[in-house]
């Protein structure tokens, strides 16, 4: 059986033969190594994720507790995220609007459906009724002017330049 050749079988037996352990399915693997700078980089970044994550919530939990006043010609108006003991307000959230509007003693919570306003909602240039309310940018509009002593039956908010605003409608189980 003595074969001197230069294949592999030849190798095996003389391997074998001489009785050395054959190596089988040995594979070359590198070492996971990981540059020094590479590392810190990768833990920089998580912690700035999470970061990002706790001060996002914070400022959300923040937010859903305030309670802002507008500014206008006659009583008290206000608006928020969430308003206790108001069951509609908890599913509802809105990046740029809020949620409730207390005005005329109503409480007006937003709906999906958005009022179309000409001029991108400039104010004196649409065809809705201007209260005067304002916060920041945003306006406060009747869409029927209310009979004296009457509670609106609906308002939008607007926030120029926009082409709709949003409409809200009285809540009779908010207070």
């Amino acid at each position: 059986m003595e074969h001197s050749g230069r294949d592999r079988y030849s190798s095996l037996v003389r391997a074998l033969q001489a009785g050395r352990e054959v190596p089988v399915g040995r594979t070359r693997s590198m070492p996971l190594e990981w540059h020094p700078i590479f590392r810190r980089l990768v833990l920089v970044a998580v912690a700035m994720a999470i970061a990002v994550v706790v001060v996002v919530n914070v400022h959300e939990r923040w937010r859903a507790g305030l309670v802002e006043d507008w500014t206008g010609p006659g009583p008290l108006v206000q608006s928020g995220q969430r308003l206790d003991g108001c069951a509609a307000t908890a599913a509802i959230s809105h990046a740029t609007m809020p949620v409730w509007v207390r005005y005329g003693g109503s409480v007006y919570v937003l709906t999906d459906a958005r009022w179309a306003l000409g001029n991108e909602g400039r104010p004196g240039e649409t065809s809705l009724f201007e209260t005067g309310y304002s916060l920041a940018e945003k306006r406060i509009l009747l869409i029927d002017e209310p009979a004296a002593g009457a509670a609106p039956t609906s308002l939008v908010v607007a926030r120029p330049p926009a082409y709709g605003g949003g409409l809200y409608l009285p809540h009779p189980e908010c207070v």
